[in-house]
C-alpha cells in the first residue's frame, strides 16, 4: 500500500474522534422518516435505510458506530437529517427548559467535540456554548467553536463533518420520537 504515513494517521484518528463526538447523540425518526420506513419511497440505499430503521429515539449514534466506519455513519446521518427523515434529540428525549428543542442536541454535540478535540482549552468555549439561550447566540458560539476546531490538530480533521451535522440539525424541524 502506497499510503503516506500522515494520511494513515488521519484515517485512524478521525473515526475515534467522530465516534466520541457521536457517542451520546440520539436521533429519532420524524413523521416523514416513519413514512419512509413503511413506504420506501425516498430511494434510500441499503445502509441509509438500515441506519434509519435502527434510529429509535433512544439508541445513541455511538451505538451504531460499531456497525460501519464512523465517516460513513456520519455521512449517512447528515443525509438523513437533510432529507428530514431524522432529527437529533437529547438523550432524555426532551430539551432543557428555556432551550429550543433543536439547540440542545447541537449544543451537546459541540461541547463533546470541543472537549474531545481541544481538551482544557475548551473550557471558555464550553461555557459560551452552554450559555447560548437562543439561535442567534448559538450561531455566534458556532463561529467561535469552528475557528477553535480549525486551529486544533484533531479538530480540523472532523470539523467539516460536524459543522454539516450542526447545520442540518438547525434547519430540520423538531423531531418526533419513533
Amino acid at each position: 500500500m502506497d499510503a503516506n504515513p500522515s494520511s494513515v494517521t488521519t484515517m485512524l484518528a478521525e473515526p475515534s474522534t467522530v465516534v466520541a463526538a457521536l457517542a451520546d447523540v440520539v436521533y429519532a425518526k420524524t413523521a416523514q422518516g416513519r413514512l419512509e420506513v413503511a413506504r420506501r419511497s425516498a430511494g434510500l440505499g441499503a445502509r441509509q435505510r438500515s441506519v434509519l430503521i435502527m434510529l429509535d429515539g433512544h439508541k445513541t449514534a455511538g451505538a451504531l458506530a460499531t456497525l460501519m466506519p464512523a465517516a460513513q455513519l456520519t455521512r449517512i446521518l447528515v443525509e438523513l437529517v437533510e432529507l428530514g427523515l431524522i432529527a437529533p434529540v437529547t438523550a432524555s428525549g426532551t430539551a432543557p427548559a428555556n432551550d429550543d428543542a433543536r439547540l440542545a442536541p447541537v449544543k451537546a454535540m459541540m461541547i463533546r467535540t470541543a472537549e474531545t478535540c481541544l481538551g482544557l482549552i475548551a473550557a471558555d468555549l464550553v461555557r459560551q456554548i452552554g450559555a447560548a439561550g437562543d439561535e442567534h447566540q448559538l450561531q455566534r458560539a458556532i463561529g467561535h467553536w469552528h475557528m477553535a476546531m480549525q486551529d486544533s490538530k484533531y479538530g480540523r480533521e472532523v470539523v467539516a463533518t460536524h459543522l454539516e451535522l450542526i447545520k442540518a440539525a438547525l434547519q430540520s424541524p423538531a423531531s418526533v420520537p419513533a
